[in-house]
């Protein structure tokens, strides 16, 4: 009995005095630690405003406003009695992740961006942390608009790491043009905070809406069938009517895509793709939920329900065919098969219903197609 009480009171013992000594080791290094990394930021800040005398810290007096995009620390540039600028260390969603010190000048314009941090696919969206695509926002004014292949020279095959290095400079740089001004007599702004909107799924009475405004949705209780394929499951669908008039259908359609998604499809009599939305999805954030950005699922808008909508390989390449006609998410070539797939077959389909009611018929030999062969794993 003796023996069977000693040895837990002896590994006990061992316990308190392990925990007492990592206690005092965390005292001791804690400091070290935090002054290199306080040095560290020192001197990325001397990189922004080499001219620069002083910073002063003002964490936690600029906010970003934004639910994605986080300010980590704040410094007031002032070079003897006067302020030259002021700088931000940002961390927000590019492709993965980011963290950028975004330097902003008197007269609103950007000092220079330096990079700290950045997750993405090496080689392709971690370019954005190099030059030339950091250096082009070196005296930009933070009232531009800051879009990707627009005012802003996106890194081909890397368009959503753009996107989000773009995003976290805009909100940087105007809040920081906000703050000089109101604090230092900065110049004034005249437009208002930049939104950066979270990728969300569509609720369906927003999706109906936003795909058809200002029509009736009429539920179809039989509903429009899927007679082509039973790995895409058709949850429901609309008449859609507008001053009395049939003008399209609406279709909900759930299917796998790296995980499994679900969308509403709208089709027109003319055969074409009103346009689509995604109601839900479990893929990945950072990979397949680049469905949700509406500038990806936009792209299918306009599309003629009979073109073959196979996915080409994404730019990391892997699956797909290169001959194909859907552009893939960067990274998620399964994910686009898939989403390619239930907008085929519910645009198809949804237009053989239209047929009945006025629309377009079915071209000949349209019914003989093949849908993306999703693999089982990417």
């Amino acid at each position: 009995m003796k023996n069977s009480l000693k040895l837990p009171l002896i590994l006990a013992a061992y316990t308190v005095v392990a925990c007492v000594g990592l206690a005092f080791v965390y005292m001791a290094t804690a400091p070290l630690i935090e002054a290199a990394a306080a040095n560290e930021v020192k001197s990325a800040l001397a990189v922004i405003y080499p001219d620069a005398s002083d910073f002063a810290d003002v964490t936690g007096s600029v906010e970003s406003g934004s639910p994605t995009i986080k300010f980590d620390r704040a410094f007031v540039a002032k070079k003897d009695d006067t302020v030259l600028g002021m700088v931000i260390q940002a961390t927000g969603p590019t492709y993965d992740s980011s963290t950028v010190l975004v330097g902003v000048n008197m007269d609103r314009t950007i000092q220079s961006a330096k990079v700290t941090a950045n997750s993405d696919t090496p080689g392709l969206g971690s370019k954005t942390s190099e030059e030339p695509f950091i250096g082009q926002f070196a005296g930009k004014s933070i009232d531009d608009a800051f879009v990707a292949k627009k005012d802003v020279v996106a890194i081909s095959g890397a368009t959503i790491s753009s996107k989000g290095m773009s995003n976290i400079l805009k909100l940087a740089g105007y809040q920081a043009g906000e703050y000089l001004a109101k604090n230092y007599g900065a110049a004034a702004g005249t437009g208002s905070a930049p939104v950066v909107a979270e990728l969300a799924p569509m609720a369906v009475d927003a999706a109906l809406a936003d795909l058809f405004p200002g029509a009736e949705y009429e539920p179809l209780s039989e509903g429009v069938a899927n007679t082509l394929e039973r790995s895409v499951v058709f949850i429901a669908s609309w008449l859609v009517k507008k001053d009395g008039k049939t003008i399209g259908v609406a279709v909900q359609a759930k299917g796998q895509t790296y995980k499994a998604s679900t969308v509403i499809v709208g089709v027109g009599l003319d055969r074409r793709l009103v346009g689509v939305r995604v109601n839900e999805t479990s893929d990945s954030p950072n990979y397949g939920k680049g469905m949700l950005d509406p500038a990806y699922y936009g792209s299918f808008s306009g599309k003629s329900v009979d073109d073959p909508f196979i996915a080409k390989p994404s730019s990391e390449g892997g699956y797909g065919d290169p001959s194909g006609d859907v552009d893939s998410i960067s990274g998620a070539t399964i994910s686009t098969m898939g989403l390619a797939n239930m907008v085929k077959l519910a645009g198809y389909e949804g237009a053989a219903y239209l047929a009945d009611k006025g629309g377009k018929p079915a071209p000949a030999g349209s019914e003989t197609f093949a849908i993306n062969a999703i693999p089982e794993e990417e």
